[in-house]
């Protein structure tokens, strides 16, 4: 097909403009459709204090604030506080994120930058010479996109912490990015009162591992088990030995933590205390942690492989992660039909990972590599928690299995390890109070006080 001049210079003035409008920058919020972050806004009410708050998924914040905040480092979170009291309030956001960010910072972060507009125009010009235009034009039409956008945080944030008395205070503030379950601490320091609400929020997105379990329908009613402290001690002692492959044939990590409590608490404290649910295994967040394992890049909610308790694959993982993916601590919890008092038992193994290693035990030939020492890791969680006021009891059973003298202190990837062949037994309580140690006279010698 040939062009006359005068339809290769229609053709060329078309391709320019196109080329000048597509690097226009067009910044387009939606700040009128808040329906999807406040369907999941929780409130709670103590001492003529009202307190409502939601999270918004990386997804919603992108388009209420029309830039991809997440990317910036960026999690808002609107906040609600009516003061019905005659004492005047002071918020202290370091103690709900010690990373927040002011209003005006996160701001600046949600900027174009003009830097990166000049050098991806420049890269064009040396193609196409005339795509040069494209500099004045992104010059202006960034600036009136930076403006509009310090606007819009000016006018949806919280910019004053003062909470007057018979006020309503509301806005946006600014944390670091998480996923899956959010803790927030609303601290509200008044005069004559210390007011502290705790909100646990799951936050659309990621999709945990245990989100795929069903706990409720896991052990019918007559299965259950139910055990005091009369008989626990004894039978804790006697459960097997370690994690196992899928078949059941090859003992893994060994099983050395007992966790109380029911699903709810274990979601809320751990998530308070900074430890990261692990994403099931889905396309998505396998192909995040094929990449973060390639550029050492952190990936916090990393999956887990499977170990396996009596046939079943972990129902639950959370996790520390260091500066990457490669070193991390953390657990493994397994939903058992025991019962303690009427309460859920979990049964677990906690390690640290501190490398990764070359194998042919797995597929994709590589495999973390463990810390040899597992009671360090043991120990780290029950000074976590005792720390925090988090345990109402706990307590050290013997792991008898491990005792066996035919038995090898290896993984299935074949790290070995070492132990004191006890294990953790811990009763969690959502509440703060002083932590004892199980009425097991016998253990007495094993508690440290």
């Amino acid at each position: 097909m040939h062009f006359t001049r005068k339809q290769n210079s229609l053709l060329g003035s078309f391709l320019i403009l196109s080329l000048v409008f597509s690097g226009c920058v067009r910044y387009r919020p939606h700040t009128t459709d808040r329906t999807s972050f406040m369907a999941r806004a929780q409130t709670q009410t103590r001492d003529n204090l009202t307190v409502t708050l939601t999270v918004l998924s990386n997804k919603e914040a992108k388009k209420f604030f029309g830039i991809a905040l997440s990317k910036r480092g960026i999690q808002p979170l609107w906040l609600e506080i009516d003061n019905h009291s005659n004492d005047t309030y002071l918020l202290i956001p370091r103690n709900m994120d010690p990373d927040y960010y002011s209003a005006e910072e996160a701001s600046y972060r949600a900027h174009y930058k003009q830097t990166r507009q000049f050098f991806e125009a420049g890269l064009l010009a040396v193609i196409f010479f005339p795509v040069l235009v494209l500099v004045p034009v992104n010059f202006f039409t960034i600036r009136h996109a930076n403006k509009k956008i310090d606007a819009l945080f000016n006018a949806v944030s919280m910019h004053s912490y003062v909470i007057h008395p018979e006020k309503k205070h509301e806005g946006f503030l600014y944390t670091s990015v998480d996923q899956g379950t959010k803790y927030v601490k609303i601290d509200l320091m008044g005069d004559k009162k210390h007011e502290i609400f705790d909100f646990v929020i799951a936050i659309p997105g990621m999709k945990p591992d245990y989100t795929t379990r069903d706990f409720a329908n896991r052990y019918p009613k007559d299965t259950l088990l139910e055990y005091t402290d009369k008989d626990f001690p004894e039978h804790a002692e006697q459960l097997p030995c370690c994690t196992t492959n899928k078949k059941g044939t090859q003992n893994g990590d060994p099983l050395n933590l007992v966790v109380i409590g029911e699903f709810e608490d274990l979601i809320a404290i751990f998530s308070s205390l900074d430890w990261d649910e692990t994403s099931a295994l889905t396309m998505s967040s396998g192909l995040s942690m094929a990449k973060a394992f390639l550029t050492g890049e952190n990936d916090r909610y990393s999956p887990v492989s499977p170990l396996y308790y009596r046939s079943h694959p972990q129902d639950i993982a959370f996790q520390k992660t260091r500066d990457n993916i490669n070193q991390r601590l953390h657990f493994r919890l397994w939903y058992t039909p025991m019962r303690y008092n009427g309460k859920p038992v979990w049964m677990g193994a906690i390690s640290r990972d501190i490398g990764v290693k070359f194998t042919f035990k797995t597929w994709y030939m590589t495999t973390h590599k463990i810390d040899p020492n597992l009671d360090d890791s043991r120990d780290y969680l029950l000074a976590n928690l005792l720390e925090v006021k988090k345990i109402s009891r706990y307590g050290f059973v013997k792991n008898t299995a491990l005792e066996q003298p035919d038995h090898k202190n290896k993984n299935l990837t074949n790290d070995p390890y070492f132990t004191d062949n006890k294990r953790l037994v811990m009763e969690l309580s959502t509440e703060d109070t002083h932590p004892q140690a199980f009425p097991w006279g016998h253990l007495s010698e094993d508690i440290p006080l």
